[in-house]
């Protein structure tokens, strides 16, 4: 049997590399449009900052990994045009037709434009070929990071540690609207103080001025050596179009638990494809690098005949902004009255450590659930320091259907070094139980 998988990042080479331990007779294939395979994408803030210069650091395993030791065949800078499901044929962008008997499609997402995309020093960031491009193009010493999601965020802080003069630009009216202000107030004053945010603006104009860039807003003109446009992604689904294979209106390849699509014998994952959350078991996206993986080895094994479904996952989220652990998973308390919850929610202010022992910080944690049922539906962390195991911790209650009171229970390993006594996420969960 040939089965062919339609990109290599983490989702493709999870897919090929579960298909063919299953099934070392088949034939497996991998196309991949880029000049890379398998490497780590959350890296790419961190090459294009200066924490390291070998973008080699990112690639998980080179290809002969995947061609001489697990015998996969791998195509890089190869675009795949169009999909023949009738003769399931794949045509490329060379002229190449090849066969498949199952077929994967992991072709990922794309940073979103901007009409601004062609002028020089002007950047978007999705993949490692971008990166490197980049890289080579010495960005300057004054950068502006337009949009503050996670990976505007992130590259903000990074830049700014390497001592560039950053400025973010939101058309928000607070900034890093993905986290509740309640929780993340310390640390929005520690990046304000760093970086100069720009809130409720967007460009409407960059020129060239004096060897520098000037962008324009609604209300402010910046001077700068390079922007980052950050706004979002797309995902790689415009080749499929009048294929047969089901597109939702965001452009997402619809599948169900085992990745499959509406066509025998085809499956999607990863950022192309929706994906299923824990709580309510709907669709969703969740374009994140985890749940890539996971989507990517359930297809690759049901193509290759052994049963496997994704559980879904809760859009679980980790970064590091200058010196904070910033967390989310689950819902908050709109997305849970959204999704017909009567949620209710606390915040605990404590602290990382004993007080006793060196080192702790202010710890925010903040919990989602319903009020009827004491569900665990949500949660948020912010610290300097520990924060990201208790993140970790909230999702894994939330994955298992935990209450509150289960989590109040539950028997967490204690140690000044790592925790007081009563730990904050156990305190937010008590607080529950008296209502």
């Amino acid at each position: 049997m040939k089965i062919v998988v339609i990109g290599g990042g983490a989702a493709g080479m999870s897919a090929a590399s579960k298909a063919k331990r299953i099934s070392p007779d088949d034939d497996v294939e991998v196309i991949e449009g880029g000049s890379f395979v398998s490497y780590a994408e959350c890296g790419i803030p961190y090459y294009l900052a200066g924490k390291f210069d070998d973008y080699k650091k990112l690639i998980h395993y080179p290809i002969d990994e995947f061609t001489k030791k697990r015998n996969i065949n791998v195509r890089i800078k190869t675009k795949v045009m169009s999909i023949d499901l009738q003769n399931r044929v794949i045509t490329t962008l060379d002229g190449d037709n090849i066969q498949f008997d199952k077929l994967v499609i992991c072709t990922g997402a794309s940073a979103r434009k901007s009409k601004f995309s062609n002028f020089p020093n002007v950047f978007s960031v999705r993949n490692l070929d971008d990166a490197i491009r980049i890289k080579g193009e010495n960005g300057g010493k004054d950068i502006l990071v337009i949009g503050d999601g996670i990976l505007g965020m992130e590259l903000a802080s990074e830049f700014a540690m390497n001592e560039k003069n950053v400025t973010l630009m939101s058309k928000h009216s607070y900034l890093f609207p993905k986290l509740d202000q309640n929780v993340v107030q310390e640390m929005i004053a520690d990046f304000n103080s760093r970086v100069k945010v720009i809130l409720n603006s967007e460009v409407k104009e960059i020129t060239s001025a004096n060897s520098k860039l000037q962008v324009q807003s609604d209300n402010y003109t910046v001077n700068v050596d390079s922007v980052f446009f950050t706004a979002g992604i797309t995902p790689n689904t415009d080749f499929l179009k009048n294929s047969g294979i089901r597109i939702d209106k965001n452009g997402l390849i619809e599948v169900n638990s085992r990745m499959e699509t509406n066509v025998d014998g085809v499956y999607a994952a990863g950022d192309c494809a929706t994906s299923l959350n824990r709580i309510t078991g709907r669709s969703e996206w969740q374009p994140l690098a985890q749940i890539a993986n996971k989507m990517g080895r359930v297809a690759g094994s049901n193509a290759s005949g052994k049963i496997m479904e994704f559980k879904g996952g809760l859009d679980t989220t980790l970064l590091k902004i200058f010196d904070y652990e910033v967390g989310l998973c689950g819902f908050n308390e709109k997305q849970a009255e959204e999704n017909g919850f009567s949620p209710e929610w606390k915040i605990v202010s404590g602290k990382s450590r004993a007080n006793y022992y060196d080192g702790g910080s202010k710890l925010m944690v903040k919990i989602v659930y319903d009020k009827n049922t004491l569900k665990l539906l949500g949660g948020q962390i912010c610290s300097k320091d520990n924060g990201a195991w208790r993140l970790n911790t909230l999702e894994t209650a939330i994955f298992a259907g935990m209450t509150t009171e289960d989590l109040f229970y539950n028997d967490l390993g204690y140690t000044p070094p790592f925790g007081p006594v009563w730990d904050p996420i156990i305190i937010a969960a008590s607080l529950t139980m008296r209502d």
